[in-house]
């Protein structure tokens, strides 16, 4: 059972399954941005003569939409659980003549056909705990047609540094954690830089290490950054974060004094579906 929210947000790959619980799905349909943004998406990718595919279907609602607007739905869900429920929603859209549904692994399927467009929305901050990357790496490779349009496309990671209180009444607790709406925000001294950026049409990296300099605007100590990722769902839809997918997200840093006008190296190295904890982030003057 779930200690946390952030416990909430974090799938168990232990067994190489996403096992999201059905409260985490409800969450997620009913996440108002996260869903239209998707449906904007589709409804600028998809071709009514073309052939689709989602990995990671859950309760079906995006095959279900996607199927009103093409010919063919390949939709994948390795969790037992939800794809039954997947299967009562399209049944009861009337769609399985449109939506062939597949128990799959995702990271190895190779659906009969290769497809005009992809889904996968294993996103997470910076792509670090969900398997976003690994994903289309295969998918570029063995599920998409040459030309055919991932979504998302484009994925840009963002940093800024800044002072966070990670110390309470003489009680010091430094953590990553998501920024979920009613946590305090920390007080920013730096501009927003980008750290690296995903292009999911082509294959990427799944291991990162690389530093960004930056100048401080204010001077105190640096204590953290706070990370934020920005999303090209499609050629004109752009996502950006809600508290239910890629919530803006704080890490603890090495503690640094600074002046303004100070410049300042950050780096982060991380591997792709591991953990925050697992990352290495620091900073240092220049």
């Amino acid at each position: 059972m779930s200690n946390s929210r952030i416990d909430h947000h974090t799938p168990h790959y232990s067994d190489a399954l996403g096992n999201f619980g059905p409260a985490y799905h409800l969450e997620l349909i009913r996440d108002a941005e996260r869903v239209n943004r998707i449906c904007a998406a589709l409804d600028e990718s998809l071709r009514p003569d073309g052939i689709h595919c989602e990995l990671g279907t859950g309760t079906g609602i995006f095959a279900i939409y996607a199927a009103q607007r093409c010919r063919k739905v390949y939709a994948v869900e390795q969790d037992p659980e939800i794809l039954q429920m997947a299967r009562a929603n399209i049944e009861r859209a009337g769609l399985t003549d449109k939506i062939e549904l597949i128990r799959a692994d995702a990271l190895t399927f190779h659906p009969p056909e290769r497809v005009d467009t992809l889904l996968v929305e294993m996103m997470s901050i910076w792509c670090i705990t969900e398997p976003q990357i690994r994903m289309l790496n295969h998918a570029t490779q063995h599920i998409l047609k040459d030309g055919g349009r991932p979504i998302p496309s484009r994925i840009v990671n963002t940093f800024e540094l800044g002072h966070y209180d990670f110390t309470v009444l003489g009680v010091h607790c430094p953590a990553s954690i998501p920024l979920f709406s009613g946590i305090p925000q920390p007080r920013i001294m730096t501009t927003s830089q980008v750290f690296n950026t995903f292009d999911l049409s082509r294959q990427n990296p799944e291991e990162i290490r690389h530093s960004v300099e930056v100048p401080a605007l204010l001077s105190g100590t640096v204590n953290c950054a706070r990370l934020s990722s920005l999303v090209q769902m499609s050629e004109n839809v752009t996502f950006y974060s809600t508290d239910s997918l890629m919530p803006l997200t704080l890490v603890p840093l090495n503690e640094l004094k600074v002046q303004a006008g100070d410049s300042l190296r950050f780096t982060a190295a991380f591997q792709t579906r591991t953990s925050l904890e697992e990352g290495e982030f620091k900073i240092e003057r220049l």
